[in-house]
Parts: C-alpha cells; structure tokens; sequence
C-alpha cells in the first residue's frame, strides 16, 4: 500500500499529492510517470512524476477530477493508501540526457499551463539544480487556475506569466508571450 503524506488543493479541480514509494522515488527522472490505482476495482490512471524526493522515499503527482476515476481518488485523504503506485514508468526526458557542457549552452523556454505544469516542474528543477538556466512560461485563461507559481518561481531563471483575460501579468496566451518575449530580443534555441 502506498500512502498519501500530503494533500493539497491548487486549482479549479487540481489536486497535488505526495505519496509514500521509496522505489519509485530512488529511480525517478523528470519527464517519467506512474499508474495509480485506487483499490482493487478502480481503473489504472497514468499520472507524470511533478516531483520526488529520494531522501524521504515520496512522489508527488498532479492530477485533475475530469471522471469516475479521479474524482474517487480526490476523495482520498492523508494516511489512507493507493492499492497500486507503479514506476516509474517510460523515457526520461531529452535534455537530462545531454551533456551537461552542451546543455548550458542551450537557451531553453518551457511554455506550459493547467496541469500540464506538473511535468515540466521536475525537469526545470533538474536544470537549476545542474546550473542549467532555463525560462519558463505559465499560461492560464485567468489567474485563480495558475497552478506551481511559487516552486516554479524557486527553480527557473525567468518565469512569465500570461493569462487570456489580462487578471495576472501578461495579458495573451503563451504564444502570444512567446512573441512579445523574442520582441523584446530574448533568443531561445530550445521551445
């Protein structure tokens, strides 16, 4: 069994956990994943690996409540277990692949949003962590669904902000930052 240690709403739906795997955090690499699952009848969910922390033997998962599936497992509360957390499962990404030497030459944006904020947090951890400066922008329709601003905020050289309705910095989608950015003469070799 696998025990959920932390729980915590973010936004609109989105739930962070931190569970109880030892395994699975001794071998994790940003970009992997695992397959949750709740109880004996419940379905497997792949969720990506938003963090790990070897020394105390957890993985932190981001998920929303978009089915059945989900939504029973937002239920769940700290100290009860997930019958399955196997992992991690498939590639690691690209970039930690690189040589360190030809990755710092690199200049790399992360344009992310919504959940899918969660996968690009590991791998911009990894690269501050390597001395790799990396800029990253989040975008959301409005403010209240931005999720990871604060850890992303800790781990990247440069974090933007673009929300749709103009509520919070930059007014526009990550594209439309994307352009202002290399408007303002920002170059990126990597997107």
């Amino acid at each position: 069994m696998f025990k959920i240690l932390k729980k915590e709403y973010l936004a609109n739906n989105i739930w962070l956990m931190d569970i109880e795997a030892p395994r699975v955090a001794k071998h994790c690499q940003p970009g992997q994943f695992v397959i949750v699952k709740t109880d004996e009848k419940g379905e497997r969910i792949p969720l990506t690996v938003c963090d790990y922390d070897r020394e105390q033997g957890s993985v932190t998962i981001v998920f929303q409540t978009v089915g059945a599936s989900t939504t029973e497992m937002a239920k769940y509360e700290v100290g009860e277990s997930f019958m399955d957390f196997v992992g991690p499962l498939g590639c690691a990404s690209e970039l930690i692949k690189m040589p360190l030497d030809e990755l710092k030459k690199e200049k790399i944006l992360f344009v992310c949003g919504g959940v899918g904020t969660a996968p690009v947090y590991p791998q911009v951890k990894w690269m501050k962590e390597h001395g790799v400066d990396v800029d990253v922008i989040i975008g959301a329709r409005t403010k209240d669904i931005i999720i990871l601003e604060n850890e992303m905020r800790k781990v990247a050289a440069n974090l933007y902000i673009a929300t749709d309705d103009g509520s919070y910095e930059f007014k526009g989608n990550g594209c439309d930052k994307i352009n202002d950015l290399i408007g303002q003469g920002k170059e990126y070799t990597r997107l």
